[in-house]
């Protein structure tokens, strides 16, 4: 018992995670073998679609279980208002049901999201070993993996009508979350401050703008690139999804 309330304290300490230390190294060798086997070796599997989704979808419960009953920062960290958090829930779901709405979603933000928090480690102020590691890390290895299996295996894409259709929906998700932030004084989607330390005060909404910009550019060279390698495939291996 002692062991199990040690894995989900929430007294906060300081985190002796390394960055680009060995252990986070091996982490990212992992990822990218796993997701190299995946683009070069893998064929459509429904099995593995739901196994990332029942692994995404019990790592998010797990999460916010334990936010919800340690009542660790409830409000201004336990929400899934973080691009990944969303990401990860839209994947899952999507996966599961089949739902193409929400298999690109979770695709298209994912797999920036997925390497960006995997490079730029953001996890909570707990030493090893602790709930909130195993979720940070399986979340975003197993969304990248999802990602980059739906965009370069199962080859969804969208049309440009479902693609403004995503721009618009993530600029109205911003805009919100930015309002939530300051209402909670929280930092989700890191549109109060970026997960790393920069040397200048931006002006708050000066900042945010930037913020929303930046991903929506992304989104933007993810449709293109991911697009032009899907039209130079054969036409049976398209898969264009017009639910957005």
């Amino acid at each position: 018992m002692n062991t199990f309330n040690y894995f989900f304290r929430s007294i906060p300490e300081k985190s002796n995670f390394v960055s680009f230390g060995k252990v986070h190294i091996s982490i990212l060798i992992v990822a990218f073998i796993i997701s190299y086997i995946i683009i070069k070796k893998m064929d459509v599997n429904r099995s593995f679609e739901l196994l990332v989704g029942f692994v995404l979808l019990t790592q998010q419960i797990t999460l916010y279980s334990w936010y919800f009953i340690t009542n660790y920062n409830r409000l201004t960290e336990g929400l899934p208002l973080y691009h990944c958090r969303v990401a990860i829930l839209a994947l899952s779901l999507g996966l599961i049901f089949k739902i193409d709405l929400l298999s690109n979603i979770g695709a298209y933000w994912g797999i920036f999201g997925s390497i960006s928090a995997l490079l730029i480690i953001g996890g909570d102020p707990f030493i090893f070993p602790h709930v909130t590691q195993f979720s940070y890390f399986i979340g975003h290895l197993f969304l990248l993996w999802g990602s980059i299996y739906l965009l370069f295996v199962k080859k969804i894409s969208m049309t440009n009508v479902d693609f403004k259709n995503m721009l618009t929906f993530t600029t109205i998700f911003h805009m919100v979350v930015f309002i939530i932030n300051n209402k909670l004084y929280s930092n989700y989607a890191y549109l109060i401050e970026p997960p790393f330390v920069i040397n200048y005060a931006f002006n708050p909404y000066v900042y945010a703008f930037i913020v929303i910009m930046v991903f929506n550019l992304v989104l933007t060279l993810e449709y293109l690139l991911i697009n032009n390698k899907i039209l130079g495939s054969s036409d049976s291996n398209i898969q264009v999804f017009h639910k957005f």
